[in-house]
């Protein structure tokens, strides 16, 4: 799952339950006028921007996403010092994804936000805005590397097997 093909998701799902979709391509909200075919690992051409009053559904910031795996507490991980308890790393996840909520949750309830798969944030490099963030680390890492502050960085079009995401909507301002 590419970056750019959580973006069409959320703003498919948004419309499809009557929310206003949160991203737009060159002021487009309509996906079916941004040129892109989901799943294709092709690039959104023009500038994705995203309306932050709109009520539709989105990837969480870096910071609402390491706000949510902490769960209230200062774990390493997300619910647990031990990795184990809570997530799917390389030493115990047979080098594969697991369904979800086989592990212990947080103190929010949220299950796998250590380990299993990456998940897309809304935030871009600062270097290379069509390189986009992802939190939480995977099954083929280590465990440091599934820790709730580690953050990777790759192009907006890559899609693996180890990458995913959490669509997240705004309670208003």
């Amino acid at each position: 799952m590419s970056w750019y093909d959580a973006v069409y998701f959320c703003n498919k799902l948004s419309a499809k339950c009557g929310l206003t979709p949160v991203y737009a391509v060159d002021g487009e909200t309509d996906v079916g006028k941004w040129g892109y075919a989901p799943h294709k690992k092709e690039k959104i051409t023009g500038t994705v921007s995203q309306n932050e009053n709109a009520s539709g559904y989105r990837l969480p910031t870096v910071e609402e996403w390491q706000y949510a795996a902490k769960g209230g507490q200062e774990f390493k991980y997300s619910g647990s010092y031990n990795s184990d308890e809570v997530g799917w790393y390389s030493e115990n996840s047979g080098s594969k994804t697991h369904p979800v909520a086989q592990k212990k949750p947080n103190d929010y309830g949220l299950y796998d936000m250590s380990g299993n798969v990456w998940e897309w944030c809304w935030d871009s490099s600062p270097y290379d805005g069509d390189r986009r963030c992802s939190c939480g680390g995977s099954w083929n890492l280590s465990a440091s590397l599934c820790e709730v502050d580690f953050k990777g960085w790759g192009s907006a079009d890559i899609t693996r097997s180890n990458l995913g995401f959490r669509i997240v909507r705004s309670t208003g301002k």
